[in-house]
């Protein structure tokens, strides 16, 4: 498992307050000690095309009232809880370096930020197998406020065993292009196509489909040389049950995470978190916290 990196390095994936050279890792934190193999299969795909490292963190939280340090016993059964995950959804062929450690703190998100820190983690990958409910508040949301990081959530309600294809469906978001980004990363080391989607409201008129031509176009420029790709316009009456209907015929759909905060998305719905809580596959969102990536940024 400890290999040489892949040898496609590319710079629009990174984001943090390091150099491009200090921040390739791809740290995941685990809050109870387990993660999904899927997540972990994600982060090392994402850590390969950085050329950097796959680090598991186990997040040992201890609340206010009880003391901080803990013994290096405990510690050390943590890290091994962390390597054995490793172990298990990893095989020996992986190609990427990997690590399994722990640390102690008062929070989730403040051993989040500590370990994206250390770490030099350009990508955080962030296990949400189970949907959020009403009000709640997911792992992304406590650490996004906080994180260097381009944070990439792992959930969804099905998994396939394979990862050949990815859908990615695209509009005028501010995480938009990063959705293009991570999807080509994954493509590249998993060896999967590419599916650009976008949907526009049936009757639409000329304007709306000339919209969503350049949205198409503009991910396509984006991900340069990468030939696996194609790319159509789907007329539909609602985009988030179009999306999950496509969903059956990919390995994973990769979308900008929502930008409506919890309040509004829970009243008047999200796209996102409709086809996260139905889509058919394991659904990845991404997002950008302190910085707007959208496709058309820089395009028209």
């Amino acid at each position: 498992m400890n290999v040489s990196p892949a040898p496609w390095t590319p710079s629009l994936l990174y984001a943090g307050g390091g150099s491009e050279a200090t921040r390739r890792n791809v740290v995941v934190p685990l809050l109870d000690g387990t993660a999904d193999e899927r997540t972990v299969k994600l982060a090392a795909s994402l850590a390969a095309a950085r050329g950097g490292e796959a680090i598991i963190v186990n997040a040992v939280v201890r609340p206010s009232g009880t003391p901080l340090d803990i013994t290096d016993e405990l510690l050390d059964e943590h890290r091994t809880a962390a390597r054995r995950v490793l172990r298990t959804s990893l095989d020996s062929e992986t190609e990427v370096r990997t690590r399994g450690t722990a640390r102690a703190g008062r929070t989730f998100s403040a051993i989040v930020e500590e370990a994206s820190e250390d770490f030099s983690a350009g990508i955080l990958v962030l296990d949400e197998s189970e949907p959020v409910v009403p009000f709640g508040r997911p792992a992304s949301a406590r650490v996004a406020g906080n994180a260097d990081s381009d944070i990439v959530t792992v959930g969804g309600k099905h998994a396939s065993s394979t990862l050949s294809s990815v859908l990615v469906p695209v509009a005028g978001g501010p995480h938009s292009g990063l959705a293009v980004d991570v999807a080509r990363s994954i493509a590249e080391v998993r060896g999967a196509w590419i599916e650009l989607l976008h949907v526009v409201e049936e009757g639409s008129g000329d304007r709306e489909r000339d919209d969503a031509e350049e949205y198409v176009a503009a991910a396509r420029e984006r991900l340069g040389e990468f030939e696996e790709v194609d790319s159509w316009v789907l007329e539909a009456d609602d985009p988030a049950d179009a999306i999950v209907e496509q969903s059956r015929y990919y390995d994973a759909t990769v979308m900008g995470a929502p930008r409506k905060n919890r309040l509004r998305e829970f009243v008047f719905g999200s796209t996102t978190g409709e086809v996260r809580s139905e889509a058919y596959n394991t659904v990845v969102t991404v997002e950008r916290p302190h910085e707007r990536d959208s496709l058309l940024d820089g395009w028209l």
